[in-house]
């Protein structure tokens, strides 16, 4: 077994178009591709195409999506902690080895894509020498099925956290879905859409081909005003948005836009794979009280009822979403970091994180459902 890295995903095309895929859209030789060549995934911005390969005689017969990491932004598996361990002890953080799918905290089924079975003892053997030789100073496996990420704690540490959900519960419509939520709830999803009607707010959805130019540099638009009002990073290029109609991606795109006296006010951009709607990006170019809510939530609600869609994946963060029928759910990495001296103190912490996020996580079920018990 050889362990090698690649730094373009171009010099793996064939492997990839073949065996990278997973549950989501984003884990595809397209978007990785896309990323590169519209300098969204580039030194300057910290995240450094670095692919782990592996090979059995010569014959490439395995992928780890990966990066040299120069910072932490766009992970949305919070590292800061393990970043001032490492201080404390004299080392730099950085550079640091991440597998994940770029500025995108969606869950998949698979961290190692592969066209032969390998043996997995000797394959994490080799790939903590291989990682060592590579003077870095971890290695994190980000946003991992459970199952996975369980198969991994044998190798690496495993970390949890909480994202909010939305599942399809054989809705007929929103109004079936309202049905379903406490009084109160009910009422205040009730009272924004009304708020946002009021207004003579309109929606248009556009999927797949029909989104156009236009549509994307709207688009655009709106992510650039969202990250400069939160003093963001603005990791996606206008060239990512424009070329999305040029790759297969544009497919599964979903483009929600809001217009506001005829003139464009807003939009949302998801994704869809399977029965899955991935929300990834939203703005708007006027305040207005909740449009965020509407565009992001109720309208990919709504969407994903009118076509059988099974699940609602909204992004990072955020307890708000509950009471707007989005449930917490667990999510999972697994950490690997190069030095002996920290591997306690990290299992220690990681312990006493793990309890603390299934505390909570059973008291926002438990005290925080907007669902009714029947």
């Amino acid at each position: 077994m050889q362990i090698n890295t690649v730094d373009s995903i171009n010099q793996i095309k064939k492997f990839c178009c073949e065996n990278f895929t997973d549950n989501n859209p984003f884990i595809s030789y397209d978007f990785f591709e896309l990323l590169e060549k519209t300098h969204c995934t580039v030194n300057v911005k910290g995240w450094i195409p670095e692919h782990i390969i592996i090979k059995d005689k010569n014959k490439l017969v395995g992928l780890i999506p990966n990066f040299r990491k120069l910072n932490s932004y766009g992970e949305f598996v919070f590292d800061q902690i393990f970043e001032n361990a490492f201080y404390q002890i004299g080392k730099n953080y950085f550079p640091k080895f991440l597998s994940a799918i770029p500025f995108t905290p969606v869950t998949r089924n698979n961290f190692l894509y592969y066209s032969d079975k390998v043996d997995d003892d000797q394959l994490f053997n080799e790939l903590k020498v291989f990682l060592k030789k590579k003077k870095i100073s971890s290695f994190h496996i980000n946003f991992i099925d459970e199952i996975i990420s369980t198969k991994l704690k044998k190798y690496f540490h495993q970390r949890v956290g909480i994202q909010y959900h939305w599942k399809n519960n054989k809705y007929k419509s929103f109004d079936h879905f309202l049905t379903h939520l406490k009084s109160r709830k009910k009422k205040n999803i009730l009272k924004e859409r009304k708020f946002i009607k009021d207004k003579n707010i309109n929606f248009t959805v556009k999927v797949g081909k029909d989104i156009g130019e236009v549509d994307l540099l709207n688009l655009y638009q709106c992510y650039s005003h969202t990250v400069n009002k939160k003093w963001s990073q603005e990791y996606l290029t206008k060239s990512f948005f424009l070329q999305l109609l040029n790759s297969n991606l544009i497919e599964n795109t979903v483009l929600i836009s809001a217009s506001l006296g005829g003139k464009f006010a807003g939009c949302s951009v998801h994704f869809k794979k399977n029965k899955n709607l991935y929300g990834r990006y939203w703005g708007a170019l006027y305040e207005v009280p909740n449009l965020h809510f509407e565009l992001c939530y109720y309208q990919a609600i709504e969407y994903a009822i009118l076509n059988n869609l099974e699940l609602v994946e909204a992004g990072a963060q955020g307890e708000h979403k509950i009471s707007r029928g989005y449930l917490p759910v667990k999510t999972f990495s697994c950490h690997w970091f190069n030095d002996e001296a920290l591997e306690k103190p990290i299992n220690d912490f990681l312990m006493e994180e793990e309890r603390r996020v299934t505390n909570t996580l059973n008291y926002l079920k438990k005290n925080l459902s907007p669902f009714n018990d029947k």
